[in-house]
């Protein structure tokens, strides 16, 4: 088909062209398609001739090539609906809708103390006694993982005015508080009646029937949300998987994003607790049949390393005693497969 080339329509300009039966017009990729053109032959296909002609080697169908207005975003379409966190796509949609400003949720503020006599920020290759704090760091970049904002209160020693004087910090400056360790039954564990003195209606449950994470105490203090953590790290881990990551959405008015799940088919026997939501730490990897997901020898809430070697956790329900080997089970996937 041989077509008569009457002129160019350029980015940046506008074509105030009009094509007629038998003409065409050079349209650059991105530019404005002239009233009566109705499709687009791709430039490869076509080959220019003498004499302002040029031939186009395929058919074109009508509304080829073309991209018309509302075909991205129709007329009184809802782009970006409230309590979205808002991703780089979303700024670029903002940008082209021509929207200068929106209002957005400020950042919740997320308190966080460890408490204990043993805690240090550092190892100390001079006291045997010294525990590391690795709580705050892996909770503060949890919290940042939300779109939250972690404030550090330090580690507090097992003293009740200083647990006390901490918590009182946090509500100030912070939408919620999370407490690590001193929130079991010893006489050491201080955190619970800390809390319930602040205020009413105070400690609202302590102890949760799940492992691990079974100390948990959750309270609310002038409004604020507290809550109290185990100190083990996996158990603080867990316990912030299943109460802070809904709480921190809540704050931000925003919907839980939940965690991808996946079937995977056991690769040994996984146990529950009777009467205990139990969450076993697995890892999730790709075999020739499929997913499997082989449980860590060591499920010890004081083992780190089971949570880092982890991509996957298989929970257990409270009214089953487990799951058997070779049984296709749901993963919740907490890292890459």
């Amino acid at each position: 088909m041989i077509q008569r080339v009457v002129g160019e329509s350029k980015l940046g300009s506008v074509c105030r062209l009009k094509v007629r039966s038998g003409e065409a017009v050079a349209v650059a990729t991105g530019s404005m398609v002239p009233p009566g053109a109705d499709s687009i032959a791709i430039v490869e296909e076509t080959e220019r001739l003498a004499d302002d002609k040029v031939a186009v080697q395929k058919p074109t169908n009508k509304g080829q090539s073309i991209s018309r207005r509302g075909e991205d975003i129709a007329l009184g379409q809802v782009v970006l609906a409230k309590g979205r966190r808002l991703r780089p796509e979303d700024i670029g949609v903002l940008r082209a809708l021509g929207v200068p400003k929106v209002h957005l949720v400020r950042q919740p503020r997320i308190a966080i103390a460890s408490t204990g006599n043993e805690l240090a920020n550092a190892i100390n290759k001079n006291d045997e006694a010294t525990v590391v704090d690795t709580n705050r760091p892996i909770l503060s970049a949890m919290i940042q993982t939300m779109s939250a904002q972690p404030v550090d209160l330090g580690i507090v020693k097992d003293n009740a005015p200083r647990i006390t004087a901490a918590l009182k910090k946090g509500l100030r400056i912070a939408d919620a508080v999370l407490v690590t360790a001193g929130s079991s039954v010893g006489p050491r564990d201080l955190v619970p009646r800390c809390v319930s003195r602040l205020g009413k209606p105070g400690m609202l449950a302590h102890g949760i029937a799940m492992r691990p994470g079974m100390p948990v105490g959750l309270a609310v203090i002038q409004g604020k949300p507290v809550v109290s953590l185990p100190g083990f790290p996996v158990s603080a881990m867990v316990a912030f998987r299943v109460f802070v990551r809904p709480l921190i959405a809540k704050l931000a008015g925003a919907p839980e994003t939940p965690d991808p799940t996946v079937k995977a088919v056991l690769r040994g026997r996984v146990s529950g607790g009777r009467g205990l939501r139990t969450f076993v730490r697995v890892k999730v990897r790709r075999e020739q049949e499929g997913l499997v997901a082989e449980p860590l020898r060591s499920q010890r809430s004081s083992a780190l390393t089971s949570m880092v070697n982890a991509n996957g956790i298989v929970t257990v329900p409270e009214n089953q005693s487990g799951y058997e080997t070779g049984e296709v089970v749901d993963v919740s996937l907490i890292g890459d497969l």
